[in-house]
């Protein structure tokens, strides 16, 4: 078995679930070893560069500050009644009644 049969043989097979910060990598591998290694000496194939993509989301807040100011404006109403407040007075008139005099009585 040369180079090229031995990397053919290799299988790699990965799947990646995100959820917005955290990641969840499953990889599965499987190589078959050949007991014929590369013989020493030889240079090694070079295959082309595999690349994997994660995408990773990041959330991040950013609060900001919405100013809301409650105005309260107190309304005084003042309404005016009248009622009657009764009094009493007392008035003494005094009137002399004169039958006449005393000259009059001898």
């Amino acid at each position: 078995m040369n180079n090229v049969d031995f990397f053919q043989n290799m299988t790699m097979d990965s799947s990646i679930n995100g959820d917005n910060n955290f990641v969840n990598q499953d990889m599965d591998v499987d190589v078959t070893m050949m007991n014929n290694a590369p013989m020493m000496g030889q240079p090694p194939m070079n295959n082309g560069v595999q690349e994997r993509v994660i995408n990773r989301t990041f959330v991040h807040e950013v609060p900001h500050v919405c100013p809301i100011h409650t105005r309260i404006i107190n309304h005084h109403v003042y309404k005016h009644t009248y009622r009657p407040q009764y009094t009493c007075s007392e008035e003494n008139v005094c009137s002399n009644v004169q039958c006449g005099s005393c000259c009059q009585f001898n």
